[in-house]
């Protein structure tokens, strides 16, 4: 769908207008609003706008374009507050730690973590909002939900998580009071625990995806859950010993990647809005099941799986760690059996929007985050095959693995 022009935006979103055009020194300014940025069903949470500034600084005619993501209506700028504020957060006081960290440590090109440039980010009541740079006219493009990601792509991905976790093992093992002070915006679990916008119509999607189950007994072991699948992902994203910052929502549309050619060379995350103080697997198991296949699976597993660890292990002797005594291939291999019931939860409660064409997927996200006054939504979609397929390829893969449903519970 293409984006939208705003001709009366409201007084909040001029002001926040403002902010960027003083932090960039430009004066004088006209601007223009599009709502919207790649895919709408991203838009309908956080109201994601592209803004374009022009203006004059030293005498120059500048024009600047931003991305930024600040919701209008009342209600849900309301419900959604504590997203904003851990998205917040991680801009203003986690990235800056970590970019100092790999300065001090002088990490080399190829194992830095890259960021978004973030312009502004505001808790103020109100006017709470993430500005960055346009990223994408920098040679940055999305992937596309609908298409089978391979390898190389994935690859990317798995490398990114891995210094993204291994700069926090960091950062806790050589400055411990500043890395208690960052954990402190990660006390309160903002999606699973109590009660939250996040919950409803959730356990409706979660059966929607069990139904297409083939497996009997697979089915019948996801059905006998159902009731306690808050309760499951709860604890797992309760910390342990071996906790880091991860990003809690990595999937497709939250990557963006550059290329060569038709290969991908580099790759930036972005929303970081439910990040969390967990286990690195509910990283790993949540990207590699909302986002890869079953032939994926099966062909590349191990390897993806190995290409962190070596990974992490790399950014940590960066920075004199040693991987063993940080994050061990032992406690990996048991938190891949205890933790990645959370991916297989969340891939099974996300595929049936994940996989819907774009007018679908808005109306579910409406139905998911309880948005709307009315949603009529039901019944198959126009990719149903894609949506059963991919459900029985996590499905299989999770089993086949003999991991666990209920461990954390334990």
């Amino acid at each position: 769908m293409p984006n939208r022009k705003i001709s009366r935006p409201p007084l909040e979103l001029i002001d926040i207008i403002y902010q960027v055009a003083n932090i960039v020194k430009l004066k004088d300014i006209q601007y223009t609003i599009d709502f919207g940025c790649v895919d709408d069903m991203d838009s309908v949470l956080g109201d994601v706008f592209k803004v374009t500034i022009k203006g004059y600084c030293d005498n120059q005619v500048i024009k600047r374009n931003f991305i930024m993501k600040w919701i209008g209506e009342p209600g849900r700028r309301s419900a959604f507050r504590s997203l904003y504020r851990r998205d917040f957060a991680f801009h203003k006081f986690v990235v800056p730690k970590m970019l100092e960290t790999q300065k001090r440590f002088q990490i080399i090109e190829g194992l830095r973590m890259k960021f978004p440039n973030c312009v502004l980010s505001s808790q103020d009541e109100n006017k709470e909002c993430i500005v960055f740079t346009h990223i994408l006219e920098r040679g940055y493009a999305f992937g596309d939900r609908l298409c089978k990601i391979d390898f190389n792509h994935c690859s990317l991905v798995i490398k990114a998580l891995a210094k993204l976790h291994g700069l926090f093992y960091a950062i806790q093992n050589v400055d411990k009071e500043q890395s208690e002070l960052l954990k402190v915006f990660y006390e309160d679990d903002v999606q699973y625990s109590g009660s939250t916008p996040t919950k409803n119509c959730m356990f409706e999607f979660y059966e929607k995806s069990v139904d297409v189950v083939n497996d009997p007994i697979a089915k019948k072991k996801l059905y006998n859950h159902t009731k306690n699948i808050f309760a499951i992902l709860s604890k797992c994203v309760m910390p342990d010993r071996f906790s880091t910052i991860c990003h809690g929502d990595c999937w497709i549309n939250n990557i963006i990647y550059t290329y060569k050619g038709y290969k991908p060379i580099e790759v930036i995350s972005v929303d970081y809005q439910i990040s969390r103080y967990a286990s690195p697997v509910t990283d790993l198991s949540y990207f590699l099941y909302m986002c890869a296949d079953e032939d994926l699976l099966n062909d590349h597993y191990e390897r993806l799986i190995n290409l962190y660890h070596k990974t992490l292990a790399a950014v940590l002797r960066e920075c004199y760690l040693d991987v063993n005594d940080v994050y061990p291939e032992q406690i990996l291999k048991q938190h891949l059996k205890k933790y990645s019931v959370l991916g297989l939860i969340e891939a099974l409660i996300s595929l049936k929007i994940i996989t819907a064409v774009s007018e679908e997927a808005i109306e579910m996200v409406k139905m998911r985050y309880d948005i709307a006054e009315e949603v009529n939504y039901d019944g198959e979609s126009n990719n149903e095959s894609l949506f059963v397929k991919r459900v029985n390829g996590v499905v299989n893969d999770f089993f086949r693995r003999g991991y666990s449903l209920d461990d954390v519970l334990e």
